[in-house]
């Protein structure tokens, strides 16, 4: 413990090695969630949940104790021998040997070759096996449900069934983790959503208006106009726009130029030049159009229509 907060060479190997273990106990996850998937392909009757969602609840931590699991494992559990043939060979053999995964093959086949006369084995938690008694008590008809007797070469597949379960849930328990308990888990998982939502599916007009309303946020100045609201630092599109905010729904064509012209005034005086300025208000008037934001207006030839406004 010493050594990592004295030997940064030492901090860095251990940083690594946490690193690569979390990957690939992360690497595990991903294969229960194949496992899963490729259970859920026999016990889902409807539509069949895909590998995204599965993923989505195994990074949240979610997936182990999630209804899915549990309708597949109860499903599994009603199996007769020829799905539950099906389920095995879809497995698969990349599970760790530890399971006994190999032992219930070879088993279940034994078993079912030998009784391949009587037809498909069911166990006991079938809903055949099961059956329903009536029995009168002081005038009063009960209804019970209770286990029908099986067969001895039910109860040996009932066993089995039973293995197979058991085995699967010890898989998943100790597969599907908390992510978010690993060590180190920031620097190979990334699960948060809205930088992924901002990246995916980006706004680019709201990042439009906050860089005309707010130039500064993105460009650099060595003066003290970042703390004005508007000022002839500014870019003249930026200028002009957040004069057209400060507007009706139609602009005077000249009292906009007559405001933009007064930002430059009072910061130049007498020594701004005026068809430069024009120039800027014209080149300014021109982005905005581009961008949507103002268009001719139809009722009145010397004013502007606003098309657009901020935030909506």
């Amino acid at each position: 413990m010493r050594n990592l907060l004295e030997n940064d060479e030492y901090l860095l190997q251990e940083a690594l090695s946490h690193v690569s273990a979390g990957q690939q106990r992360m690497q595990q996850v991903f294969h229960a969630v194949l496992v899963i998937h490729a259970c859920l392909q026999h016990t889902q009757s409807g539509k069949k949940t895909n590998v995204s969602d599965l993923s989505v609840r195994a990074l949240s931590g979610e997936l182990l104790e999630s209804q899915v699991v549990d309708d597949m494992l109860a499903t599994v559990r009603t199996f007769d021998s020829e799905k539950l043939g099906s389920l095995l060979e879809s497995l698969p053999e990349t599970l760790p040997a530890d399971l006994g995964l190999g032992e219930i093959r070879t088993d279940f086949g034994t078993l079912a070759d030998a009784n391949a006369d009587l037809g498909p084995l069911r166990s006991e938690y079938n809903i055949n096996s099961s059956v329903v008694k009536t029995a009168v008590v002081q005038q009063r008809i009960l209804l019970s449900k209770g286990k029908a007797n099986l067969s001895k070469q039910d109860i040996e597949y009932t066993k089995i069934v039973d293995r197979l379960v058991g085995a699967l849930q010890e898989y998943l328990t100790e597969t599907l983790i908390q992510p978010q308990e690993l060590f180190m888990h920031e620097a190979f998982l990334f699960d948060l959503r809205n930088p992924m939502k901002e990246t995916f599916t980006p706004r680019p007009r709201f990042a439009l208006e906050r860089a005309l309303a707010n130039p500064f946020d993105y460009l650099i100045s060595s003066t003290d106009a970042g703390g004005a609201r508007i000022s002839a630092k500014q870019p003249a599109t930026s200028i002009l726009y957040q004069l057209y905010l400060e507007s009706g729904a139609l602009v005077n064509i000249h009292d906009l130029w007559q405001a933009f012209y007064g930002v430059f005034e009072s910061d130049q005086g007498n020594t701004c030049d005026d068809r430069m300025i024009m120039s800027l208000f014209y080149g300014a008037l021109s982005d905005l159009k581009s961008f949507g934001m103002v268009k001719n207006s139809r009722k009145k030839t010397d004013h502007l229509a606003k098309s657009a406004w901020m935030g909506l």
